[in-house]
């Protein structure tokens, strides 16, 4: 581990994480925006309980669980303070059951009308017993935060800035082809679209949970534009074979894998952002809203206030906004002046 996180640092001081993509000067004109330099896209993960139940970390602990989505709820004010305060646009990657208000148990069956998973272990997971919906208390929301949050997406929709609700599949499901059948996903998109649709969202981007990436044939079916890809360069969205948007991340916002301090993370950050400046390159943020709150709290603050200070040079947008400009032709009519 010691040796790897020497790597690691030496790599980023070379300059070689995230990877600076070679691309021409036509290449980079057409995806970022006259006159700034460099586009940013921030992301997160809001799941609450759906991203623990099954999680290995805490071995599949429920109480501990809840836990976790309770420290969630509470880190999701701070985050939603901050976008507002520096005008920071964010992308919320949202599991679908957290739009409802609430659920019924049907026959002892939560949600008897989704098709289930058979049990899987990935990386992250380990689903061997039960029901994929077991723990789901099938009440009013108020009487269950951790599984329920309409309260917290309704503030979203309000907060004034122009976040992107994405869609990160109903109950949070490992979406590879090899774990998850076409019928399976299909019904959690369907779901989601169905819920989200009562508040008048549109879906167009879309995130795996635990970028686990698989069924995006069916993705292009149900109307979906874009997905998330977890690369870790300064580089550019590409087309796959379906004609999606492949949205590649840059860097993760989180103490770990390795204890570095949380000043050396934030000059990371900054040091990225300056890095995708010079080079002309997309620069796209992730994190999970479940991340350690004190270290949440100071990082995003200096993240953002370093944003904001230079924000005549970025183009700050959500994943949505930023294929709708790459699709609409813009950056072809305003590159003729250059």
């Amino acid at each position: 581990m010691q040796i790897k996180n020497f790597l690691n640092k030496l790599n980023f001081s070379l300059g070689n994480k995230p990877r600076v993509l070679p691309h021409s000067k036509n290449v980079r004109d057409r995806f970022i925006p006259h006159p700034y330099r460099t586009v940013l896209i921030i992301s997160c993960d809001f799941e609450l309980i759906w991203a623990w139940k099954f999680a290995k970390e805490i071995n599949c602990d429920l109480a501990k669980a809840r836990m976790r989505a309770a420290e969630e709820r509470e880190n999701f004010s701070l985050v939603l303070e901050l976008s507002k305060e520096f005008n920071i646009p964010i992308t919320w990657a949202t599991v679908g059951h957290l739009f409802l208000e609430s659920c019924t148990n049907e026959g002892g069956l939560p949600h008897k009308d989704m098709p289930r998973l058979s049990y899987f272990k990935n990386k992250y997971w380990k689903f061997v017993k039960g029901d994929w919906f077991d723990g789901d208390p099938c009440c009013n929301w108020q009487n269950a935060l951790e599984w329920y949050a309409p309260d917290l997406i309704k503030k979203i929709i309000d907060s004034g800035i122009k976040h992107e609700i994405a869609c990160h599949t109903f109950s949070h499901i490992d979406c590879r082809n090899k774990i998850c059948p076409e019928e399976v996903f299909r019904k959690e998109l369907q779901k989601y679209k169905e819920v989200a649709s009562k508040y008048g969202i549109p879906l167009k981007s879309f995130v795996f949970p635990g970028n686990l990436i698989g069924n995006v044939k069916v993705l292009k079916e149900e109307g979906f534009a874009s997905y998330r890809v977890d690369k870790d360069i300064l580089g550019f969205p590409q087309r796959d074979k379906y004609g999606l948007w492949e949205i590649p991340t840059t860097a993760e916002i989180g103490p770990y894998p390795y204890n570095w301090g949380l000043d050396y993370y934030i000059k990371r950050y900054k040091t990225i952002l300056e890095n995708a400046s010079e080079y002309g390159r997309l620069c796209h943020f992730w994190f999970h809203v479940s991340t350690d709150r004190e270290f949440l709290k100071k990082s995003l603050f200096d993240l953002f206030n370093f944003i904001d200070k230079k924000r005549e040079h970025i183009y700050i947008t959500t994943i949505k906004d930023y294929v709708q400009f790459l699709e609409n032709g813009n950056f072809l009519k305003n590159r003729t002046q250059l």
